[in-house]
């Protein structure tokens, strides 16, 4: 495939905090973008089916996702390079779910897909307080034994996830929604938002 036929290939980055509701939100652009071809990049499922291997590098990673912490960059990226080296998902429309949540795996994405001839990511930030993410997390969660790993969540997503988002704010390609309603209200806001942005090329349904 020539590198020119991928220049109308959108590419989308869900951030939020954990229990934001972006996985909800992710499902709503694959599905509108389904009879275009999309793939989504959903690091979390990747790192689980990862985590079921048996080996040191594994056992490693196995903790940090017990305590809540976050991977190192080099692990997040290999995930999703191996779905576009190794997997060929080069050629869709990407959804990215989950990554990047540092502001240098931001940047090599950028390169990434600059180098496949791909416009430059769309970030769709899902705006929830770290007190009502905390309060979905328990309420779906497994109660007292997950506060600490909820905890972590919060404090990593100011340090390292805030600049991603101010990275794609300063660059004109941030969509900002209200999560803190319900589901459809949230997909409306993202919808109009994308209409907005991307004109009658942006698929109605």
């Amino acid at each position: 495939m020539e590198a020119d036929s991928l220049a109308d290939k959108l590419t989308f980055v869900m951030v939020g905090r954990s229990g934001c509701g972006k996985g909800t939100q992710a499902r709503f652009l694959l599905e509108r973008l389904r009879t275009h071809g999309v793939y989504h990049m959903e690091t979390g499922r990747f790192l689980r089916a990862l985590l079921e291997h048996d080996n040191p590098t594994v056992a490693i990673a196995r903790r940090i996702m017990t305590h809540g912490q976050l991977f190192p960059e080099w692990f997040a990226v290999f995930t999703w390079l191996r779905e576009l080296i190794e997997s060929g998902h080069g050629g869709e429309h990407l959804v990215f779910d989950g990554a990047p949540r540092r502001l240098t795996e931001a940047k090599l994405l950028d390169e990434v897909l600059r180098w496949h001839g791909r416009p430059l990511p769309v970030c769709i930030y899902v705006v929830v307080s770290a007190k009502e993410a905390t309060r979905r997390l328990l309420a779906r969660g497994r109660g007292d034994d997950q506060t600490e790993a909820i905890k972590n969540r919060m404090r990593y997503f100011p340090r390292h996830v805030i600049p991603v988002i101010k990275y794609y704010r300063r660059h004109g390609r941030l969509v900002m929604v209200n999560g803190e309603q319900y589901p459809a209200a949230v997909t409306a806001e993202m919808n109009a938002a994308l209409v907005d942005r991307f004109g009658a090329t942006w698929p109605e349904k």
